[in-house]
C-alpha cells in the first residue's frame, strides 16, 4: 500500500489517532514525567504534540494514497540530554492500524520521524523500544540504529 507522510492537522481524526495512542500503553513510558492517566489528557498532549508551538514536537500520520484513510502515526519530541545539553529526537509512540501492518508503513513513519527530527535540530536519535518489538527493532537496525545500553526496570508496586 502506498502511503503519504504528512503532519497532523485539525481535521484529522483525533478521535481515532487518540484509540491508537491509548493502545500502545503507558507500560514503556516510565521515564517521562507526565503519561496521561486518561483519555482527555491523552488527546490534549496529542493536541499539544500536533501544534508544537515551541518547534519541539509534531505528529505525523501516515494516509492511504487511494482512499486517504489514516494508517497510523508517529509522534516526534526533541529533547536535551541533561549532561551533554545536545538535542536528540525521540518518538514517543508509533502505531500502524493492525489490518495495514506489515506493509513497511512502520518505517516509512520511522524513517520520516528521523527526518523530522534531525531536520528540527537534533544531533541523534534515540529509540526506546518494548520488549517483543521485534519489527521496530528490525526497522531501527535497517535504519542504522546501533545498540547503546538496556534498561532494565523492577518494579514495586
Amino acid at each position: 500500500m502506498a502511503v503519504t507522510i504528512r503532519r497532523m492537522n485539525e481535521s484529522d481524526d483525533i478521535e481515532l489517532i487518540t484509540d491508537w495512542f491509548e493502545s500502545i500503553g503507558p507500560e514503556w513510558l516510565l521515564d517521562y514525567a507526565s503519561v496521561p492517566a486518561q483519555r482527555e489528557e491523552a488527546r490534549a498532549q496529542l493536541l499539544t504534540w500536533m501544534r508544537g508551538a515551541d518547534g519541539r514536537s509534531c505528529v505525523l500520520v501516515a494516509e492511504d494514497a487511494d482512499s486517504q484513510a489514516l494508517a497510523g502515526f508517529a509522534t516526534c519530541l526533541l529533547q536535551s540530554d541533561p549532561i551533554t545539553k545536545r538535542t536528540y529526537g525521540t518518538i514517543h509512540g508509533i502505531y500502524v492500524d493492525e489490518p495495514r501492518r506489515g506493509q513497511g508503513i512502520g518505517r516509512t513513519l520511522k524513517e520520516a520521524a528521523d527526518q523530522w527530527c534531525h531536520q528540527a535540530g537534533a544531533a541523534y536519535m534515540r529509540a526506546y523500544i518494548g520488549i517483543g518489538n521485534e519489527a521496530m527493532l528490525r526497522v531501527c537496525k535497517l535504519l542504522g540504529y546501533e545498540p547503546w545500553m538496556v534498561t532494565w526496570v523492577r518494579k514495586f508496586d
